[in-house]
């Protein structure tokens, strides 16, 4: 008799706390998720260190792309669907994205050209269809100006010019053809890529999964990233658009901040008190 009561206080339990797992699952899986910022990229906006709550709901809760190991790359993709959301990311907005050179990483950054919108930068400060974007209130230049007439390596696309001096470039829209021409070439690439399709030239020809094509036709909206940090920031500028499937949410709260520098039993200073609570913006 005592040990059938002991298995069903087990079997309560063990009911218990399937269901606090479940509902933490479901949370951060629809509604909000943990982020830690790695980088710079977003100094003094968002700091190194920094421990970030998101808001997955905002731009539609993507459900689970891949199962597999925590904290580790081992696993596979699944199916994903994305919910309704209540609206799409616009020129200003802070984002939390899939980084498109390497999803396993998620990345924060803010959007400055919305699909169908046209990002330029003269001399530091952006544009946005030919009107100045207010530098954000943390914005930072941390280093000598780019002169016009520098071409950058590694500049996405390569015609481009430089970080301070760079485009115009259109951000694409589902539904918009790209013709296939010197100024397009660079663009379609990284989109087709971006959409799961191979893509080459022979013999000044354009192929798209083996086949000739003259044009290609945007199949997503993509989005023009940049770091407030402008002068220290791996973005848009360097490796390209970011397609409405790698966005994950936008940031609702600093929950934790502490300082790399400072030694972690001195606990007290290696917390940035002064942040928690901060609203990134």
């Amino acid at each position: 008799m005592k040990k059938n009561k002991e298995e069903s206080k087990l079997i309560y339990e063990l009911k218990s706390w399937a269901v606090v797992i479940l509902i933490a699952v479901g949370l951060k899986s629809t509604v909000v998720e943990a982020y830690q910022i790695p980088t710079g990229s977003m100094e003094k906006t968002v700091m190194i260190g920094d421990f970030i709550l998101g808001k997955k709901f905002t731009f539609g809760t993507r459900t689970p792309s891949w199962i597999g190991i925590p904290f580790t790359r081992i696993g596979f993709n699944i199916p994903y669907i994305r919910l309704p959301k209540f609206r799409t990311p616009q020129s200003g907005d802070i984002v939390i994205f899939k980084y498109p050179e390497d999803t396993h990483l998620n990345y924060i950054k803010r959007c400055i050209g919305a699909p169908g919108q046209t990002v330029e930068v003269r001399e530091g400060q952006a544009y946005v269809d030919g009107k100045i974007f207010k530098n954000p209130e943390h914005s930072q230049f941390i280093d000598t100006m780019y002169p016009k007439t520098l071409r950058e390596p590694m500049i996405f696309p390569p015609t481009a010019g430089n970080r301070d001096n760079y485009g115009p470039i259109y951000v694409p829209a589902k539904g918009d053809t790209l013709e296939m021409n010197k100024e397009n070439i660079y663009i379609i690439k990284n989109v087709a890529e971006l959409a799961g399709h191979k893509f080459q030239i022979r013999f000044n020809k354009m192929l798209i999964d083996g086949k000739e094509a003259e044009y290609y036709v945007v199949e997503q909206d993509h989005y023009f990233m940049m770091g407030d940090n402008r002068h220290n920031s791996s973005d848009s500028r360097y490796w390209g658009f970011v397609p409405f499937d790698y966005v994950m949410g936008n940031p609702l709260i600093t929950y934790l901040s502490w300082d790399k520098h400072v030694k972690i039993i001195d606990v007290f200073h290696k917390i940035r008190w002064w942040r928690i609570g901060n609203i990134p913006k």
